[in-house]
C-alpha cells in the first residue's frame, strides 16, 4: 500500500461485514484465530489474492478465510465461513483436476447473491475444478500490453490460461449457446495472468528462500481481479 500510494486498512475492531470503516480481517475456517503452519506457496498466494483485490477496489473491505489444509473438506469449509461473515465477493486461486464426484462440493458455491469467481488453471486446454462449477465464475487468463505511461492498450488470450469442457458438470443455461461442448465450458472471463505482464506483489515470508517484490502471474491474478471488479461494480444484483 506505501508502494503505490494506496489506503492502508486497518485491522477490524469488530465483524467485517458491519465495519463502519473499510478494515482487513483474518480467521481460521472456524472463524477463530486457530492458523494453520506457515506454508510458503500458500502464503504468497495470499498476498498475491490480498494485493491484488485492494489494488483494484482500494476501498473494499477484505476478509481473509485460511483453511486448516489444502483438502476439500476443509477448503469448502473456508468457503461457507466467507459466505457466513458477510462476504460478497470471493476470490478462489486454487483448483485441481476434475473428479466424477465433484458436483457434491458444489453447494458451497451455491449461493445467490454471493459473487465467486475461481482461476481457470495455468496448464491450457483442460477443464479443472472448482472453475467448472456452475456456480462460480470462471476466470482465464490474458497477455496484457500497456503503453509507456502505463495505461491500457490491448489484451490477447494467454495461451497457458486453463479452459476447456467439463466432463461431469451439467451445462449452465447462460451457455445454451455453446454447442461444442456438452457440459459446462470454462473459461467465462478472463484478465491479466501471463506471468510477464504479472502484478507487483510484496511477500515477506520467503518463498524458494526469497522474500520481498515478486511479478507474479497466472489465473491465481485474473480470478481475484474479476471479483474485484465485480465489488466495484456494487456486486451482483
Amino acid at each position: 500500500s506505501s508502494q503505490f500510494g494506496l489506503p492502508v486498512l486497518p485491522q477490524c475492531s469488530g465483524p467485517v461485514a458491519s465495519s463502519p470503516v473499510p478494515c482487513f480481517q483474518k480467521v481460521d475456517q472456524r472463524g477463530g484465530t486457530a492458523y494453520p503452519s506457515v506454508d510458503t506457496g500458500w502464503a504468497l498466494e495470499i498476498s498475491l489474492d490480498l494485493q491484488v483485490a485492494h489494488a483494484v477496489c482500494t476501498n473494499c473491505s477484505l476478509l481473509l478465510v485460511e483453511a486448516d489444509s489444502n483438502s476439500y473438506a476443509n477448503l469448502m469449509a473456508a468457503e461457507d465461513r466467507a459466505v457466513a461473515l458477510g462476504a460478497n465477493e470471493i476470490s478462489n486461486s486454487w483448483g485441481g483436476g476434475e473428479f466424477s464426484s465433484e458436483s457434491s462440493y458444489d453447494v458451497h458455491f451455491n449461493h445467490p447473491g454471493v459473487a465467486i469467481t475461481a482461476s481457470s488453471g495455468d496448464s491450457g486446454y483442460g477443464a479443472q475444478y472448482p472453475s467448472s462449477s456452475p456456480y462460480v465464475t470462471s476466470v482465464g487468463g490474458t497477455t496484457l500490453s500497456i503503453n509507456i505511461d502505463n495505461s491500457y492498450s490491448s489484451e490477447s488470450a494467454w495461451n497457458r490460461g486453463g479452459s476447456g469442457c467439463s466432463r461431469y458438470e451439467p451445462k449452465p443455461g447462460f451457455q445454451a449457446f455453446i454447442t461444442a461442448c456438452a457440459r459446462r465450458t470454462t473459461a467465462d472471463v478472463s484478465a491479466d495472468a501471463n506471468p510477464s505482464t504479472g502484478a507487483a506483489i510484496y511477500d515477506s515470508t520467503p518463498y524458494q528462500g526469497v522474500s520481498g517484490w515478486f511479478q507474479i502471474g497466472g489465473t491465481s491474478l485474473s480470478a481475484p481481479l474479476v471479483a474485484a471488479v465485480y465489488a466495484l461494480a456494487g456486486g451482483l444484483a
